[in-house]
């Protein structure tokens, strides 16, 4: 059985046909069609919260009359389980060694959905935790200023943490009205595994044993060939069945073209049909002449000499734990222009009634130093955001880890619109229409309207958070 990311859950496959076999996918973001929440709604949920924290994980370094009597005390929720969340409390343990005098309580909730409602409702009744982990995608949508509070860029400086030790790309997105609302722990980016003794035989390698660099749409099916060749079977694995994994593999394609989606504003629509076509027609040609097969389970795949596979960083863990021979590179360029598509953990500091004093600037201190700490983290298959520990001699030595850290120059994000990130409405609604024109169910034009369509309806249905606006 393959390990799914530890935070996702398997997602409905567009269009009527089932898949054979497991494939990860972010459920699907909710909120389109529901009527929007009232700040009192959002206050009677928060009054349950502690119930509904109860059911996640908690870890601390400190007993809890220790922490409820502690000034500096940091109450931290993230969405960390299965390999991420061992490597998290490891370092949480590291932390609390190092710092005895702040206090950690540490609660792990369910991933997607049920976490951002639950954290939406802390921050509507201003009694969230002290720090809390988010995608960097959901922070746009997640009304910054009254469900966030802003991060004081002046302490963590303090802590050592500079806007010039991340990528310029990845620290401006977390900023909203000139605040900073999140601080990036890592990327984790779509990749493409390859299976290294197949490529070897392929002539596919380079000098150094890796796959070397492919550029353009027809030299990559070329190397599909020459694998289908040696293993003498469908050479990719990749699900067009599942709408998230189509909209992940759409967007690292589509912005190599040059295209964009939306506005810099979300106000409207840029989807640049022919470009778009282009790559859908491009998707659907991998189906209709088997260079992937739809329905894979992708760990058993590669485990049973498949050639490529397309999907997250997260798959190292699974590819380690089988002892495979095997490679990952950031995804490849085939439209022109190194894109791929990205995620991010972040730092968040839920909105809080009177925020500040000693547990405040706690808070900063233990996003800083896991963010410093991150190396511990990259073990995980995370790309870490931290530009220093990219250049750590430690770091180059992780494989397949450091093959792939070029996908933080290349990475690309879901647009900034409250319907988009991780779990989101984007992902879902609009990769459901890039399914079915890979899955030839309709042809790439209609594939097209289709996502102009859904980007239409989301476009105009209303934040079920509320607008960002200080309280």
């Amino acid at each position: 059985m393959s390990r799914i990311h530890p935070h996702t859950t398997p997602a409905t496959p567009a269009g009527p046909a089932t898949p054979a076999g497991p494939s990860a996918a972010p459920p699907p973001g909710g909120g389109g069609g529901r009527a929007r929440p009232g700040r009192r709604g959002l206050l009677t949920g928060a009054a349950g919260l502690g119930v509904l924290a109860a059911l996640g994980a908690t870890a601390g370094c400190a007993s809890p009359t220790a922490l409820a009597a502690d000034p500096s005390r940091v109450r931290f929720w993230n969405l960390f389980s299965g390999g991420d969340g061992a490597h998290m409390r490891r370092l949480l343990n590291r932390f609390c060694r190092e710092h005895p005098d702040i206090p950690v309580d540490d609660t792990t909730l369910a991933w997607g959905d049920p976490y951002y409602t639950k954290l939406a409702m802390a921050g509507a009744g201003g009694r969230a935790p002290e720090l809390a982990v988010m995608h960097l995608g959901r922070i746009t949508g997640f009304a910054p200023g009254r469900l966030l509070d802003p991060i004081d860029t002046g302490l963590l400086e303090r802590h050592g943490i500079r806007r010039a030790d991340f990528n310029p790309v990845l620290w401006d997105r977390a900023v909203v009205d000139g605040e900073l609302y999140g601080l990036p722990l890592d990327i984790h980016p779509s990749v493409c595994y390859y299976n290294r003794p197949a490529c070897r035989e392929a002539g596919l390698l380079d000098s150094g044993g890796r796959l070397a660099e492919i550029n353009g749409a027809e030299d990559f099916l070329a190397a599909l060939d020459a694998v289908r060749e040696v293993i003498g079977q469908s050479p990719l694995g990749w699900n067009a069945l599942m709408p998230v994994e189509c909209w992940w593999t759409f967007l690292s394609l589509y912005t190599q073209t040059g295209g964009t989606i939306l506005t810099p504003d979300a106000d409207g629509i840029t989807l640049d049909d022919d470009r778009a076509e282009e790559v859908l027609a491009f998707l659907a040609r991998l189906v209709a002449d088997e260079y992937a097969v739809p329905g894979q389970d992708l760990v058993g795949y590669l485990v049973n000499g498949g050639g490529f596979v397309w999907f997250g960083n997260w798959l190292v863990i699974n590819f380690n734990d089988a002892g495979l021979d095997y490679g990952a590179r950031a995804f490849p360029t085939l439209f022109g222009t190194p894109a791929g598509q990205a995620e991010s953990h972040c730092f968040v500091l839920p909105h809080r009634r009177g925020r500040g004093g000693a547990s405040d600037e706690a808070a900063h201190a233990l996003m800083a130093w896991l963010v410093r700490s991150s190396l511990a983290w990259a073990e995980a298959s995370h790309v870490p955001a931290y530009l220093p520990v990219l250049t750590d001699p430690r770091y180059l030595e992780l494989q397949p880890q450091a093959e792939y850290r070029e996908a933080m120059d290349r990475a690309v994000f879901d647009p900034p619109a409250w319907f988009s990130g991780t779990s989101s409405r984007i992902q879902q609604d609009v990769g459901s229409h890039v399914s079915a024109a890979a899955m030839g169910q309709v042809s790439p034009a209609d594939g097209v309207r289709g996502m102009r369509d859904a980007l239409g309806r989301l476009l105009a249905t209303r934040n079920p958070f509320g607008e960002g606006s200080a309280s």
